[in-house]
């Protein structure tokens, strides 16, 4: 369509009328009443928020069992990190100590 327009506005050599200006805005008074409307980036948050909550619905929690053994796990693997990490220490401890002497 808009091909259409073009080719039937390419023959027609009239000027167009001038475009109307916006009327010239007036200053406002501020009234007695606060302005309840929110602000753009209160109305981001706002709709941050919801999208927040409506995708914490969608998430599948673990249950206790679940996250119980898996809180275990991580603390297992952490001592046992912990444990190796201080081997290593006293390792290169030991070595230097024998090195400098």
């Amino acid at each position: 369509m808009a091909r259409q327009l073009r080719r039937s506005m390419a023959g027609n050599t009239v000027a167009a009328p001038p475009a109307r200006k916006a009327p010239a805005k007036t200053a406002t008074r501020p009234t007695a009443r606060p302005n309840l409307t929110l602000t753009r980036q209160g109305r981001g948050i706002i709709q941050f928020l919801s999208e927040v909550r409506s995708e914490l619905r969608k998430v599948v929690w673990p249950t206790r069992r679940e996250a119980t053994n898996l809180t275990a796990l991580v603390v297992g693997i952490s001592v046992f990190v912990g444990f190796l990490l201080g081997l290593v220490d006293f390792a290169f401890t030991e070595f230097f100590r024998l090195l400098l002497g």
